[in-house]
């Protein structure tokens, strides 16, 4: 199955986002706003094993490109979703990791991706990504733009090893890597 929910997304991102410019800076922003639609419905429709307050913040944090942090504090930081506002959060050490809900690998630096996701490994963390090895390095969740639409891949390995679950409603708009012992 593919993701062909652009459409749905492109206007939820016009309601956001005024309209789109032709210009190529502004095709990159307007894939980062699509992009940050994306990870607030990952986090709409995922729960984390952990019991948290129902007035904590949800925190994203974005290791790479500045830009795209710009662009998710623009569209999330501080909007609710299930009742708990969103933290955006820019990352700029390993150790920082931690204390993120979630993380977007927006970089394309395979070492310090594959370090990264080491590092979480056994965290409550979901990590979404764009590279095209993200899953094979432990990521969670990969990005990624078919026949011009925005797909994604998910890995069950990778959410049970980090205790995360996914609703199906999301899920079965993106294709499922299968586990190895399948």
């Amino acid at each position: 199955m593919r993701l062909r929910i652009a459409g749905i997304l492109f206007v939820l991102l016009s309601a956001n986002a005024g309209t789109p410019s032709t210009s190529p800076g502004a095709d990159a922003e307007a894939e980062d706003e699509l992009k940050s639609v994306i990870i607030k419905n990952f986090v709409r429709y995922s729960t984390w094993p952990e019991p948290a307050s129902s007035s904590a913040p949800i925190t994203i944090g974005i290791l790479g490109r500045t830009s795209f942090t710009q662009t998710l504090h623009t569209v999330l930081d501080g909007k609710p979703v299930n009742g708990r506002p969103i933290q955006v959060v820019e990352l700029k050490s390993v150790a920082e990791l931690h204390r993120c809900h979630l993380i977007y690998f927006a970089t394309d630096k395979n070492a310090d991706t594959k370090q990264a996701l080491q590092s979480i490994r056994s965290a409550h963390t979901l990590t979404i990504g764009e590279d095209d090895r993200f899953l094979d390095y432990g990521g969670a969740v990969k990005l990624q733009l078919i026949d011009g639409h925005m797909g994604f891949e998910v890995s069950l390995e990778a959410l049970d090893r980090a205790g995360i679950e996914i609703s199906s409603k999301l899920l079965r708009l993106g294709q499922i890597k299968r586990r190895r012992d399948e």
